[in-house]
């Protein structure tokens, strides 16, 4: 599994769009940093006050670690190289899992710099209030924590999909289309009382609301919304598995 692990890292690292990301790490954040300290300048403002705000940052990360998750099975077929890995005397669900697996190491790497870079900034523009570890550290921590589970769950939809269709296209399409249009569909389902709503994917898959904001519908918990996610995930994994393990390959 290792191995296998290590091999889709280094296919995945050595293509472009992995500087690229980091690239435009560096761009958002030196933009984001600069923006704040001028717009707060004169301000009592802490550095991790600045890394709260930060942390919302990571929605430019989803768009680049689902575009991975959504082409790093479908681009094996279209390429025809599925069958080099399918001779292999390993078990097929446990090449698909160890595309997945990379897929979370890939998030982690990009959310780690991210946060790194930022760290970096904010120690730049307010150094002063490094130090201070009062309740903004643990909102900080919080804060990453559950926009990375969101990331996940995100990079789990577009890679399920891309399982299921073979297409890159389709499933990076439909996973930005859902994460990004979802929001105004909750809206108008609670407007009109369509309370089963709240058992959609993507009505919980915002963690940060239970903290920094309402859930969509009334009654919805913190844990209502853990179960639901974990519900989806092994239904994708499930389903993933299922469907990668007995579709003839015909390339």
């Amino acid at each position: 599994m290792i191995n296998l692990i290590t091999n889709e890292l280094l296919k995945q690292l050595s293509r472009p769009r992995m500087l690229i990301s980091l690239g435009v790490i560096v761009f958002i954040n030196s933009v984001a940093s600069l923006f704040v300290y001028m717009l707060f300048e004169g301000i009592q403002f802490s550095f991790w006050e600045y890394m709260r705000i930060s942390s919302n940052l990571i929605i430019v990360l989803q768009v680049f670690c689902l575009i991975i998750a959504g082409d790093i099975v479908s681009n094996e077929f279209s390429s025809g190289t599925i069958k080099l890995l399918l001779i292999r005397p390993v078990n097929r669900v446990k090449i698909l899992l160890s595309k997945y697996l990379a897929v979370i190491v890939i998030a982690t790497i990009l959310t780690s710099a991210h946060f790194l870079f930022s760290a970096v900034l904010g120690i730049l523009w307010f150094y002063d209030s490094f130090f201070e570890f009062n309740v903004n550290f643990f909102l900080v921590a919080g804060a990453y924590v559950l926009r990375f589970l969101e990331l996940i769950v995100i990079c789990s939809v577009a890679f399920t999909l891309s399982v299921l269709t073979r297409s890159s296209s389709f499933a990076i399409g439909t996973t930005l289309f859902l994460t990004f249009s979802t929001g105004t569909l909750l809206i108008v389902m609670n407007e009109r009382g369509m309370e089963w709503g709240r058992y959609l994917l993507f009505a919980n898959t915002d963690l940060q609301q239970y903290f920094f904001g309402t859930p969509p519908f009334e009654g919805m918990t913190f844990m209502f919304s853990v179960g639901m996610i974990a519900v989806y995930l092994v239904g994708f994994g499930g389903l993933a598995g299922w469907y990668f393990g007995r579709r003839d390959v015909d390339v």
